[in-house]
This record gives C-alpha cells, structure tokens and sequence, in this order.
C-alpha cells in the first residue's frame, strides 16, 4: 500500500511533468522562424508529454492494487 504523501509526490511529478509539456509547446509554437530551436522544443514537449503518461499509468495501477 502506498502512503498518501508518496502519491502526493507523484501526482506533483505529473503536475510538473505537464508544466514542462506546456511550456516548451509554447515556446515552440512562438518561433515564427520554425528554427532548429523550435524542433528542439517541440520534441522536448513531446518528450514531457509521454512522461506525463507513463507516470499517470503507474499511479492508476497503484490505485487499483490499493483497493
């Protein structure tokens, strides 16, 4: 069983984790240039993305073991 503060931290990983999505999908999306910069960001945005996912999935399945 995982203790409430340790899901807290993990719902806060995710907060982060979707934080950084947005910011570099925002700096991407402010290049006008679409400059090498801008790919850059956009695969690290996609990158903050996925791990946004995975660490989603891994707190579901810590719910559903819990119950």
């Amino acid at each position: 069983m995982i203790s409430s503060a340790a899901r807290d931290r993990v719902k806060l990983a995710v907060d982060q984790l979707e934080e950084a999505f947005h910011r570099h999908d925002e700096r991407a999306n402010e290049d006008t240039l679409d400059s090498y910069q801008a790919a850059i960001n956009r695969g690290r945005a996609i990158a903050f993305q996925e791990a946004a996912h995975l660490v989603k999935s891994a707190l579901h399945d810590i719910d559903v073991k819990s119950l």
